[in-house]
This record gives C-alpha cells, sequence and structure tokens, in this order.
C-alpha cells in the first residue's frame, strides 16, 4: 500500500511541477511566488494567469425567469436606492423617536382610559 502512495505522490508532485512551468512560462513569478499562486487558486492555471492580468472572475448572475420578475427586481432597486439616499441626506434623530413614542404612548392611555 505505501508503494502506491508514493508513486500517486511523486505523479502528484511532477504534475505540481509542470503547473508551476506553465505559470513561470507565462508569468514573472518567482517559482516560490507560483507555487503559492497555484497553492492559492487550488492549482489553476487559468485563474492563475488571470489574477497575474488583473482580470477579474465574472460574477454568475441569476437568470430571470419571466418579465414579471425582471419588473419587480428593477422595482426593488429603484426604491432601495431611492431610500438609501433619503437615509443618507436625512439620518434619523433618535432622541426625536423616542420622545414621538412615548407621546404616543401617553395618547393611548388617555384614549383607553376614557
Amino acid at each position: 500500500m505505501s508503494k502506491d502512495f508514493t508513486t500517486d505522490k511523486a505523479t502528484s508532485d511532477k504534475e505540481n511541477t509542470d503547473l508551476v512551468k506553465k505559470v513561470l512560462a507565462q508569468t514573472n513569478y518567482t517559482e516560490e511566488k507560483a507555487e503559492a499562486k497555484l497553492q492559492e487558486f487550488n492549482n489553476d492555471v487559468f485563474r492563475v494567469l488571470k489574477d497575474y492580468m488583473g482580470i477579474p472572475e465574472k460574477k454568475t448572475d441569476t437568470k430571470i425567469k419571466s418579465i414579471n420578475q425582471e419588473i419587480y427586481k428593477q422595482i426593488r432597486h429603484t426604491l432601495d436606492s431611492s431610500m438609501k439616499e433619503y437615509r443618507e441626506k436625512n439620518p434619523v434623530n433618535i432622541e426625536q423617536v423616542i420622545t414621538n413614542l412615548t407621546e404616543s404612548e401617553e395618547n393611548e392611555k388617555v384614549k383607553n382610559g376614557n
């Protein structure tokens, strides 16, 4: 069993050196940095090269299944952005909120008491 393990390890080391050579041929990384980048990107040479060239990874967008979903998505986006702008322009005054709440509770007590 240990013989198979060492054979697998040797094959794995050979594959790793091949990957490092590929990265070294396409970049100006040192051997240590190429090995580190390969480990960082799970031995994916293309991702290492894209990172070297500064190409960002594409985000997968969720597909809209119907026109209605797209309409509501646009509405939510518009409302969210407008509320964000409003909150930035008009920050919440917590003291005013507490005052309004206590006045409201007092008014409810007066209504229920009469």
